[in-house]
């Protein structure tokens, strides 16, 4: 018989296993996700680096004018680059070149401009932007056979002049350490300053400005001329349209090589313009220091080489009336080339301007060998970037052309510049007729 069954207490049932676990468990499930969502919705989302990025580099600071020394900081400006004489390229005409002037060591007008930039920094300082300024002379003068232009100017200044003077001697000593200011018969409202000891501006700060009358204003030159060049055009047609919306004829000069050059030319034989093919010459230090681009005249090329590459560049723009060089430093002092190119454009029917890129130019003895009339560029419009030093050489331009009968001014297409020449047409002097080279 099997075995029978002993009769007990019956056991009790077993708990669940892992209930404090599991009472632990899920409480602390739900805090770690609450707060998740807390953390996801309160901080901003970074998005993620693209795998190629690379480090930001700082901005790279524009070089200083050769030649002269950083500008002085002066309360209340702003400091620009100045525009390139002698660019390393085209580039983009919206935006000022990066490239100082080619300027040379004995380049006397260079000087000249450098105190021009410590006057005008000087009385921005002084709040210059509403003061009155005239021209009351500028002659045509030389040193050790350069030419430069001595400025007879008139400033409405009001009483306190120290401040200005202490800040036009700390201009001067920075800009142009060969400059020196000194007072006429000391009088600190009547100044007069030289480099190396030649007679470059006379200032005279008046306390209250009279106004102008036919006794009291220089004489003006019947008929005065004014041309107006704006080089380096070519890549921007909106550029070139506000140019040709202006009150007055300016003459466009178009780059051979760039991209919109032939839809620039259009529009000037559209509106009537003037227009130049800015020849690319070559420049010192060319291509190391400063690169005039494609289609450079090189003086180590042979004759026939030279007149080959500038047919080449003349039949980019066939419809120009003149040309005008582009850099060309080395190029415009070597008689040999220069004398291959203007027999070419004489042979042609179209002049040469100047642009005097060098005080060492030869352009006027070889034009005057081969019997073509002579034209230079007397008044660079943009060396310093800024709308109020950019109105400053109109009206310089403007004196000249009063006093002399004719004056040829040059600038580039620049925001600055276009501004200037649009705040200059409503107060520029309406007895100075704006016109074409082949005009004058």
């Amino acid at each position: 018989m099997p075995p029978k069954k002993r009769k007990g207490k019956k056991a009790p049932a077993s708990l669940p296993k892992f209930s404090l676990f599991r009472a632990i468990l899920w409480p602390s499930v739900i805090l770690v996700t609450g707060l998740s969502l807390f953390l996801a919705l309160r901080l901003p989302l970074r998005p993620p680096e693209p795998v190629d990025a690379k480090p930001q580099t700082p901005p790279v600071e524009r070089s200083a004018p050769v030649q002269a020394p950083a500008r002085p900081t002066v309360p209340g400006t702003t400091r620009e680059p100045a525009p390139s004489q002698e660019r390393t390229e085209p580039g983009n005409p919206e935006q000022a070149p990066a490239q100082p002037y080619e300027a040379q060591a004995d380049d006397f007008e260079a000087r000249v401009r450098n105190v021009d930039l410590a006057i005008l920094l000087a009385l921005e300082s002084a709040g210059g932007r509403d003061m009155v300024m005239r021209h009351k002379a500028v002659e045509e003068r030389e040193h050790n056979g350069q030419e430069f232009f001595y400025q007879n100017l008139t400033v409405s200044l009001g009483h306190d002049v120290f401040d200005f003077l202490a800040r036009l001697k700390q201009n001067i000593s920075q800009l142009e350490p060969e400059a020196s200011l000194a007072t006429v018969d000391g009088n600190p409202r009547d100044l007069e300053i030289s480099i190396l000891g030649e007679p470059t501006h006379h200032l005279f700060l008046p306390l209250t400005l009279p106004p102008e009358t036919p006794e009291t204003s220089e004489p003006v030159a019947a008929a005065p001329k004014l041309v107006i060049v704006i080089d380096d055009l070519g890549e921007s047609m909106a550029t070139a349209k506000r140019l040709s919306e202006l009150p007055f004829r300016v003459t466009f000069s178009v780059l051979p090589h760039n991209t919109k050059a032939r839809q620039v030319a259009g529009l000037a034989r559209q509106k009537g313009l003037e227009l130049l093919l800015h020849l690319p010459c070559e420049p010192d230090g060319f291509p190391k220091t400063a690169n005039s681009g494609p289609g450079t005249l090189r003086t180590n090329m042979s004759e026939a080489t030279l007149e080959r590459t500038l047919a080449d560049n003349l039949a980019r723009l066939p419809e120009v009336d003149g040309v005008n060089n582009h850099m060309g430093s080395k190029l415009t002092s070597d008689a040999k080339a220069m004398t291959v190119v203007l027999a070419h454009l004489k042979g042609r029917g179209k002049f040469f301007l100047d642009s005097l890129t060098t005080p060492q130019s030869c352009v006027r003895e070889v034009s005057r060998k081969l019997g073509m009339r002579y034209y230079r560029r007397h008044i660079f419009l943009d060396n310093s970037a800024t709308e109020h030093a950019i109105l400053l050489q109109l009206r310089k331009a403007e004196s000249l052309a009063k006093r002399t009968g004719v004056a040829v001014a040059i600038g580039h297409p620049y925001p600055a510049t276009l501004s200037a020449l649009e705040t200059w047409a409503r107060t520029r002097d309406m007895n100075v007729t704006i016109c074409s080279i082949k005009d004058i």
